[in-house]
């Protein structure tokens, strides 16, 4: 990659970021499921703990011609 597809990538994760912060709980909860992100909260600890659940999309296969997507 190059110093500019990195800094665009960079300029755009800052622009969700503000996106997020200044967003309603309740589309922050929306937007938060939909990525399978969940947060729990350890107040004795002070402490946030973040959990990321990737759908599975199956086992891709090899060919001749590369890396396939899986069937459905």
């Amino acid at each position: 990659m190059s110093e500019a597809e990195i800094k665009a990538i960079v300029d755009m994760l800052a622009d969700i970021t503000r996106v997020l912060h200044d967003a309603d709980a309740g589309d922050k909860t929306e937007i938060f499921r939909q990525l399978g992100l969940r947060l729990t909260y350890h107040p004795g600890r002070q402490l946030v703990q973040a959990q990321v659940e990737v759908p599975s999309i199956g086992k891709p296969t090899v060919s001749e011609g590369g890396l396939e997507p899986p069937c459905p």
